[in-house]
């Protein structure tokens, strides 16, 4: 169980349904208060104090303006094709020039332009736009992220030429790809904190057909391809192979120039 602090934790998180696994049921423990935000306005909140512990994309750790460490107690992840970090297009991918990209995401911007990178040897054009409130139809191409790939899906005969970024990485790499990890501010004392995080999904992978058929159809998802979603397509558990792979994907921004010198990979202490 969890041992709150005097004042609470604050817990930030994505609200889409991959983060359903880690963090269902955290707002119902005593002492714990969940503040949800798009993954691109949660880093903020943890530099700023506002959240004690947030699932921030990966890439935040190498731009936080503030030392962080990686709490190895859940992330969301894929070991191959993700279905909802995908781009969009309609021309063949070799040919393309220009890429809109959700501006929801950093983990998945930054990966798109590695995967770009590695096929075609360069990397097109990027135009930020608000997936939230544009319907990417005028786009030569989109990267879209989160469920919206699923619940506003502009379909294979407006955009006939897609790729799944977790499963290029997978075949680019071997290895899954992880898009966001709980982090905290190095130095923050989080009690039991991580520990109960580890509790909590260990009881939620155990309920996936359950938190699928109530949260699915909210996030606008139907309950089957919920289900085969959380249960099969993502994983939560950060191990060996996954902290491989996120510091592998940093090496591959450093030489990209997509962030600063390279923070080595700190981890926060577990009380296990």
């Amino acid at each position: 169980m969890l041992e709150a602090a005097s004042n609470g934790y604050r817990v930030g998180a994505v609200s889409y349904l991959n983060a359903r696994p880690l963090i269902e049921g955290l707002e119902t423990r005593p002492g714990v208060s969940l503040v949800t935000d798009v993954p691109s306005g949660l880093l903020r909140r943890l530099v700023e104090g506002e959240v004690d512990v947030a699932l921030c994309p990966v890439i935040d750790f190498q731009r936080s303006t503030a030392p962080l460490r990686v709490i190895p107690t859940g992330g969301i992840g894929s070991d191959g094709p993700t279905l909802t970090v995908r781009l969009f297009s309609r021309r063949p991918i070799s040919e393309l020039e220009e890429v809109a990209v959700d501006s929801d995401s950093h983990t998945s911007v930054a990966l798109l332009q590695v995967v770009l990178r590695h096929l075609l040897g360069r990397v097109p054009r990027l135009l930020s736009f608000d997936a939230r409130a544009d319907v990417p139809t005028d786009h030569e191409a989109a990267l879209l992220i989160g469920d919206k790939v699923v619940t506003a899906d502009p379909g294979k005969e407006a955009y006939p030429f897609q790729l799944d970024l977790g499963g290029a990485w997978r075949e680019m790499t071997g290895l899954p790809f992880v898009f966001a990890v709980w982090m905290a501010r190095a130095g923050a004392s989080l009690g039991s904190l991580p520990e109960g995080l580890d509790e909590q999904l260990t009881i939620n992978l155990a309920r996936v057909p359950e938190i699928a058929s109530r949260c699915g159809p909210v996030s606008g998802w139907p309950v089957p391809l919920a289900e085969r979603y959380l249960g099969e397509i993502l994983q939560y558990r950060i191990g060996d192979r996954e902290l491989q792979a996120i510091q592998l994907f940093w090496d591959h921004c450093r030489r990209l120039g997509l962030t600063p010198s390279e923070r080595p990979l700190a981890l926060y202490p577990l009380q296990r």
